[in-house]
Formats: structure tokens, C-alpha cells, sequence
């Protein structure tokens, strides 16, 4: 028998280099592509839970047959005058004839049916800074209520209204006098 050389097995220190640099230029391509995934992700999510508020409060307002009402704030109450709606928002109602539209929470007065949590990475805007309300039948409150317009977009910083671009577009929701919703690509993340 003849011996043969053994071979070792493994890699060789150029395939190792090679295949290093391939994952990476792979990586700088992916990571860019897997952020804006996630930030549409955001911004998706934002919506759809603005989204489901806003159908919330109008299905009370039928079911219940009184005022319901959303606006921006937490437990304590509503941010007075306040268009933006990432802090976080709640949904309430009014005890029976106590109520006129438009009014503020207040604790002890008003109750309390829903809270949202502040929404991070995401700047959620309206249109006007008024308290929402929805009417017996689902329509906004008082009679003749200028459309509702919310504005998504995603935000990187902090504070700020946030911006569109191709990769992360924004969302708009539109909230006719019947009280019904209607979505679309937003063209502003400060609607006017």
C-alpha cells in the first residue's frame, strides 16, 4: 500500500477573507433595506391604532347612544389645544345628559373608556386641536365639523413632525362628517 498525503481539511485563510468580504458587502446592503421595514412598520402601527380609536369611539357613541369623545392626553386628562397625538390619546364618554360636544375629560366627570400609550419614532398630527367627538349616530360632533385630517410619518428625533420619503411614506387618515374613515398616502406630516 501505497501512503497518501493526508490533507487537512478546513479553510484556507484566502476562501476565509473571501467569504468575510461577501457577508459584509451583503450586510450594507440589507441593513438600510431592514430599517426602512421597520420604520414602515412604525408608522403602520401608529396608524392602525389611531385607526381603531377613532372606530372605537365611533361604535361607542351608536351602541351607547351618548357623546363619545377622543383627543389627545392620558388619564389625567387632554393636552388643551394639542394636534399631536403621539403623547398617547384616550377615549371617553360623558355620564347621561351631562354632556355637550367637544368637551374636555375630566376625571370624575367624564369616563374613562380607552387609553393609548405614547407612540415612539412616530410624530401623529391633526389637523385641528380640538376635542373629536361622535354623535348618536356615528357623525362628528357638533353638526357641520370640518373633516378630520390625521397625518403618520415616521420621526427620528424626539420631538418634530417627521418626514416622507419614498422608503417610509406616511399615512393619512381622513374622518368625514358621517363619522367614516378613509386612508392614503400622506402628502404632509402637518396636515392644514
Amino acid at each position: 500500500m501505497t501512503d497518501m498525503p493526508s490533507r487537512s481539511r478546513g479553510f484556507s485563510l484566502l476562501e476565509l477573507m473571501i467569504t468575510i468580504t461577501v457577508m459584509a458587502i451583503l450586510l450594507a446592503i440589507a441593513v438600510p433595506s431592514l430599517r426602512d421595514v421597520i420604520h414602515r412598520n412604525e408608522v403602520s402601527s401608529a396608524s392602525n391604532a389611531l385607526l381603531a380609536s377613532v372606530s372605537y369611539a365611533r361604535a361607542e357613541a351608536i351602541t351607547r347612544g351618548q357623546l363619545v369623545s377622543m383627543c389627545p392626553g392620558d388619564e389625567s386628562g387632554c393636552t388643551s389645544g394639542s394636534k399631536v397625538f403621539d403623547q398617547g390619546w384616550i377615549v371617553y364618554t360623558y355620564p347621561a345628559g351631562a354632556a355637550s360636544a367637544n368637551k374636555p375629560y375630566a376625571s370624575g366627570t367624564s369616563i374613562l373608556l380607552r387609553t393609548t400609550a405614547a407612540r415612539t419614532g412616530v410624530s401623529i398630527q391633526s389637523r385641528t386641536g380640538t376635542v373629536i367627538s361622535f354623535g348618536l349616530q356615528g357623525q362628528l360632533e357638533p353638526s357641520g365639523t370640518a373633516p378630520l385630517v390625521f397625518a403618520t410619518c415616521y420621526r427620528s428625533a424626539d420631538t418634530g413632525t417627521g418626514t416622507i420619503t419614498t422608503a417610509v411614506p406616511g399615512v393619512e387618515l381622513d374622518v368625514n362628517g358621517s363619522g367614516s374613515v378613509t386612508t392614503k398616502a400622506a402628502t404632509t406630516c402637518s396636515p392644514s
